[in-house]
């Protein structure tokens, strides 16, 4: 029988153990949170807790009735992704039991432009077929309902949003204009 040094046993227990702290990390998801009151959405989210319901397009056709409004919130209703005919096939779009969508989204005013998600879908911004960059990446206040903000400096224009990768088929979102 081998017997194994004392650093050996330590390092054999580090790589077979699960990662500490990751196991609760997943790409899509939003860490659950204990709160004992709602945290108040940051200021351009003001409007985040008076969603209508808005469900998503399952192709271009579809986009006329399915438009995002800066400062207007939306519970999403989405599709499975097998149902969703994508612009440009989304990085993250697989599997049977994930949901996502269309929205048209029509800019005025040049500027930065937050996306927000009760959940954390995976979320793409076209202009034609172009992929906006993302400006920054983040999660909401703590308690506040805002699982996902994705910012995106956009110019007047026409826009594709793509989600994909939810693992809810209902989440609120909201488009809104970061100060002046």
């Amino acid at each position: 029988m081998m017997r194994l040094g004392g650093l050996a046993t330590i390092g054999l227990m580090l790589m077979t153990a699960p990662a500490a702290g990751f196991a609760a990390d997943k790409p899509n998801t939003v860490p659950t949170e204990t709160c004992t009151a709602k945290a108040p959405p940051p200021p351009e989210l003001a409007a985040w807790n008076s969603p209508v319901d808005l469900p998503a397009a399952a192709s271009e056709a579809g986009l006329a009735k399915a438009v995002l409004v800066p400062g207007k919130p939306i519970t999403a209703q989405f599709m499975p992704v097998a149902g969703v005919n994508y612009r440009v096939k989304p990085e993250k779009a697989d599997g049977p039991h994930v949901f996502g969508g269309l929205y048209a989204l029509k800019i005025t005013q040049a500027g930065t432009y937050r996306v927000a998600s009760s959940a954390a879908p995976w979320m793409d911004v076209f202009a034609g077929t172009v992929p906006v960059k993302t400006a920054h990446f983040g999660r909401g206040p703590a308690c506040s309902g805002d699982g996902k903000m994705v910012d995106f400096a956009l110019q007047p224009g026409d826009y594709l949003v793509q989600f994909s990768e939810s693992l809810q088929p209902k989440v609120e979102i909201m488009v809104a204009r970061l100060g002046d």
